[in-house]
């Protein structure tokens, strides 16, 4: 919307500035958008696509990521300020300090759907454990045993249900 309406015409950029200024709801809904990008990352999303996009559709995702960084510098001119959440540096501070263990999980997630949708992928015992070592994970086995109707090999549903929360949990509104 904002790329409309500046090139519609590019006074419309002073327009939206004074809007930010002087309208409270205006500012408060630009301020809301601005955490949603503050919580984007276009590393990641490059990340996903090079694991589980075709090559014929790659295309898409980089042009959703030049969007969204042609959004972001609109949304910033509008605000006036240099960088996502400037005016809130708590909330910057606090989505920081979750950002590695979103960031972790989301690889993690990226990688389970490769499994995934693997039909090559299967665990295969190592012949090589010994007793010992196959009974100090009976744990994990009876959790696995848990969920004998999952189509995918096991433990991976399981990790992917747990970076979904994980993730789910760290993007929630943080302020």
């Amino acid at each position: 919307a904002f790329k409309y309406v500046i090139e519609k015409d590019p006074r419309n950029l002073n327009l939206l500035k004074e809007m930010y200024n002087m309208w409270p709801f205006f500012r408060v809904t630009i301020d809301l958008v601005e955490m949603v990008f503050a919580k984007g990352n276009s590393e990641i999303s490059a990340l996903y696509d090079k694991l589980l996009v075709p090559e014929d559709l790659q295309s898409l995702g980089e042009q959703l990521r030049e969007n969204y960084e042609e959004t972001k510098r609109q949304l910033l001119q509008v605000s006036g300020h240099k960088e996502l959440l400037e005016g809130d540096p708590y909330l910057k501070k606090r989505l920081r300090m979750r950002e590695p263990y979103v960031t972790i999980l989301n690889v993690f997630q990226a990688y389970t759907l490769k499994r995934i949708r693997d039909p090559n992928f299967h665990i295969t015992e190592d012949p090589r454990l010994s007793k010992d070592i196959e009974m100090s994970n009976k744990p994990a086995a009876d959790l696995v045993e848990l969920n004998p109707t999952s189509e995918c090999a096991p433990g991976l549903e399981d990790t992917l249900i747990l970076t979904m929360k994980g993730i789910a949990a760290g993007m929630l509104v943080t302020g």
